[in-house]
């Protein structure tokens, strides 16, 4: 399978899960899993919990930190490998870096609200109930998001083949 054909697959089976679920972090890791099956399950499934710019916070969004959490899985050393070589945090350290500027380079922002922007011409902040319920009622805000976690996947799934096709 050529890498274009495993981005492809995890995109589209992370916007079909966002279309389908409405879960952007869950998406976007399940889309990942697709591809790597190092990624455990119950990662994709504690990965709910980032949604709506994290425990619906209206902060980072919550498919750029589930792409942040496949990252770290491949690239972030142990507590015990720091102990006996404290370099070793910055290989991990460098990864999430080039994750955010490559997604800031896609989206121009990690934060939910100002995606929010870009895909409904608006923010939504998720700690208000009232905004919160408006977001719901959307019936396109799945399918936008959707474009959202499409980014965060592809971007992850670049950087993890990259790893792979270097063989290491």
């Amino acid at each position: 399978m050529t890498r274009q054909e495993k981005i492809k697959i995890a995109v589209d089976a992370a916007v079909e899960a966002q279309i389908r679920d409405d879960i952007c972090a869950r998406s976007a890791m399940y889309g990942l899993k697709q591809v790597f099956d190092w990624i455990p399950e119950d990662l994709v499934t504690a990965s709910l919990s980032l949604a709506g710019g994290c425990g619906a916070g209206s902060g980072s969004c919550g498919a750029y930190c589930a792409g942040l959490l496949a990252v770290g899985m491949r690239f972030n050393s142990t507590m015990d490998e720091e102990k006996e070589h404290p370099e070793a945090i910055e290989r991990g350290c460098a990864k999430f870096v080039e994750f955010r500027d490559r997604f800031l380079k896609e989206r121009g922002t990690i934060l939910c609200p100002e995606l929010h922007k870009q895909v409904f011409g608006r923010s939504y902040v998720f700690t208000d109930p009232a905004q919160h319920e408006e977001f719901a009622q959307r019936a396109d805000h799945n399918v936008k998001c959707a474009e959202i976690v499409a980014s965060a996947v592809k971007v992850a799934c670049e950087m993890l083949l990259d790893y792979e096709e270097a063989g290491q």
